[in-house]
């Protein structure tokens, strides 16, 4: 009875696994690329109370992250899933017509000047035309469930899948399932996807932002 229970178990942990595909674990990014667009935001692995092991982003100025550039059939693990906070939001200071210099927090986001991001986790395929990609972002000016064409790239769709109305400093957990965003973004059916993304910007605000990046797999459900 207990041999039966013990292969049991290990038939359950195998089709678990079998079924999985972990991009992130514990701050581990042995199979990620560097991805820099301007300077370099600066990524360190530290402990969380919470989370455990967890990857630190504090950007100034700067655009840069870490790409998985690894092809994941969405017919077995359609569901990207991952964990994120945020310590502050991109911010940046401004001297007014008196003189007076003060911190900036509201801009506009759907414009190229203020296309900046705490957190931001991208899906994306490559074709004989460049890249599509939707950005999952945690929007400092927009509610969750809002969605807008980047205006740094007409192929590229940007989903608030956390908003303005989240709580800051706070372990948010996000499933997405790509296939069914996909579809609704592009009005495309796929079955893969070719490149994961991550990255902290604030290059075209010129601002600050700090904030950290959990674990991340792909799943069936």
């Amino acid at each position: 009875m207990k041999d039966h229970l013990v292969i049991c178990l290990l038939l359950a942990c195998t089709s678990i696994s079998s079924h999985a595909e972990v991009l992130m674990q514990e701050a581990d990014l042995q199979d990620w690329s560097g991805l820099t667009i301007t300077g370099a935001t600066q990524y360190d692995r530290v402990m969380d109370l919470e989370q455990g092991v967890v990857l630190r982003a504090e950007s100034h100025a700067s655009a840069s992250g870490y790409e998985y550039r690894n092809r994941v059939d969405l017919k077995k693990t359609p569901v990207l899933t991952w964990q994120w906070s945020v310590e502050s939001f991109p911010h940046f200071s401004r001297v007014n017509d008196s003189g007076i210099e003060g911190t900036v927090t509201e801009f506009d986001e759907q414009s190229k000047s203020g296309d900046d991001y705490a957190v931001r986790v991208s899906v994306g395929r490559y074709s004989f035309f460049g890249a599509k990609v939707i950005h999952y972002v945690w929007s400092s000016q927009q509610k969750s469930g809002a969605a807008w064409k980047s205006a740094s790239n007409p192929d590229s769709v940007i989903l608030a899948v956390s908003g303005k109305e989240t709580p800051a400093q706070r372990w948010q957990t996000v499933r997405r399932n790509i296939r069914q965003d996909w579809q609704k973004a592009f009005g495309e059916k796929i079955d893969r996807i070719d490149f994961v993304s991550i990255m902290t910007d604030t290059d075209d605000t010129q601002g600050k932002a700090v904030a950290y990046y959990g674990d991340m797999a792909f799943v069936a459900q």
